[in-house]
């Protein structure tokens, strides 16, 4: 009796193990038939295995400042004094994408012959764009003001204004693309002459960032004022490294055609710098 209840027993227990064996692979089958569950594992796959290529949402208000700063003194027969300030700042609001630019250039020589008086040399150049953003952030309408006193070119005064449409190409975790077009008015005067300039323009620009895994970066922007009398364009190609923490260095070439100079200048100039970036914010 003892030994027929012990064969029952077993008998009963591998039935249930037989029956929970067949559920299981009826669930595990199940899952994979499911839709919703089959995207939940892709989902999960492809979070796992996401690069750092992949788009990234809009961050939220941010405000960034970029403080540049650089030098070149000579002593002894001539005594030269070049000096670059420059603040270079971004905002970004839910509705609106301002940038702002500061720039100062001052260069200073002096000789020891008494027949001949110092020499002094400025630029100051501000400028500031607004975007506002429509129903799809990247899409944006924009104003955008200037203005550049340039004793190296001998434009003095130059102010420019220009409206338009602006658009962010693609923003990702490590590059952004951004353009804008759009008319505008300018108004200048040559330091020579006097002459002085007024018309209106049509404005493009193009700015392309790369940011580096090791927080180095790359940019490129251009820009080119197209008007009857006269036309201006830019070109600046900078790279920037980190040396500690909040500070940086930074290599940067500038070209630049500016058809609004009197014959005594040519039109086309460079500008190579190397300076010290300290990141404020």
């Amino acid at each position: 009796m003892k030994n027929m209840l012990m064969l029952a027993l077993l008998v009963a227990s591998a039935s249930s193990f037989a029956e929970n064996k067949i559920d299981t692979q009826e669930k595990a089958s199940d899952f994979f038939k499911n839709p919703s569950a089959s995207r939940n594992l892709i989902k999960l796959l492809n979070t796992t295995v996401s690069d750092d290529w992949s788009d990234t949402d809009e961050q939220g208000p941010s405000f960034d400042l970029d403080g540049e700063f650089g030098a070149l003194v000579t002593t002894g027969n001539t005594s030269t004094r070049m000096l670059k300030l420059a603040l270079d700042s971004k905002q970004e609001l839910q509705s609106w994408s301002n940038q702002y630019f500061l720039q100062v250039l001052r260069r200073k020589t002096e000789l020891d012959d008494d027949d001949v008086q110092d020499l002094e040399t400025n630029r100051i150049q501000v400028s500031a764009q607004f975007d506002y953003k429509l129903t799809h952030p990247n899409n944006r309408l924009f104003g955008y003001a200037e203005y550049d006193d340039n004793q190296f070119l001998r434009v003095r005064d130059q102010f420019t204004a220009v409206v338009g449409w602006s658009q962010l190409a693609w923003k990702k975790r490590h590059t952004e693309f951004r353009y804008s077009i759009g008319p505008g008015y300018t108004r200048s005067e040559q330091d020579d002459t006097g002459l002085k300039v007024s018309e209106a323009i049509i404005r493009t620009t193009a700015d392309y960032q790369y940011r580096f895994k090791n927080d180095a970066r790359f940019r490129q922007t251009l820009s080119a004022e197209m008007g009857e009398v006269n036309t201006r364009a830019r070109s600046k190609t900078s790279v920037s490294a980190k040396i500690f923490e909040r500070l940086a260095m930074k290599f940067s070439f500038e070209m630049a055609v500016d058809e609004n100079v009197s014959q005594e200048v040519d039109t086309f100039t460079t500008q190579t710098s190397i300076s010290m970036v300290y990141q404020f914010f």
